[in-house]
């Protein structure tokens, strides 16, 4: 069969639904020379006609030949990829958002057990943020809160030495056992 020429305007329009890419490779201008090629070569049959064109960059269509694909990839539209990568940001942000408004919201909850720590324990010292806060990453607050307040007693009682760390494993063995309690519960 003769090859008719595809014209300027036809190449345009499918250089334009394919997004000014390569739909075997993804390359792009101007890092690539774009051409039309035929999904059915015009040796084997294959028309002009729009849908049997398709955007190709130099190296591809002369790598094809005039062998028949199976199957073609067709690149994503261009404003899908933009409007998923928003989405990704959008989402990213709200993460960071809550985080923020979660990590504001357990340091009040640590100043809270702090300041009751100190009151009840009647001691010149409160428990550290670095002894409340990986007990809130593990129980929940109310759970961590009563504990410190049991360990407070015994400090004000005089029944928990309060010299080195002995009274921090104390503390994390207290609030372990309410929360094996209230899961039996």
């Amino acid at each position: 069969m003769a090859r008719k020429s595809t014209g300027k305007r036809l190449r345009f329009e499918v250089f334009k639904r394919d997004h000014f890419t390569c739909q075997y490779c993804g390359a792009q201008p101007p890092d690539v020379v774009l051409v039309v090629d035929h999904i059915d070569a015009v040796a084997t049959g294959g028309s002009n006609h729009i849908d049997n064109l398709i955007t190709a960059c130099e190296a591809c269509n002369g790598g094809k030949a005039d062998i028949p694909l199976t199957t073609r990839r067709i690149r994503p539209d261009a404003d899908l990829l933009f409007l998923e990568a928003q989405q990704e940001i959008a989402e990213y942000q709200r993460y960071l958002l809550i985080k923020a408004e979660r990590d504001a919201a357990l340091d009040e909850v640590a100043e809270s057990i702090e300041r009751d720590f100190w009151n009840i324990s009647a001691r010149t010292w409160s428990v550290a943020d670095r002894v409340i806060r990986p007990l809130l990453d593990r129980y929940d607050p109310h759970i961590v809160e009563q504990a410190v307040r049991a360990v407070a007693y015994r400090i004000r009682q005089g029944r928990l030495d309060t010299y080195g760390n002995g009274w921090i494993a104390y503390l994390n063995g207290v609030a372990r056992n309410m929360a094996q309690q209230e899961e039996e519960d």
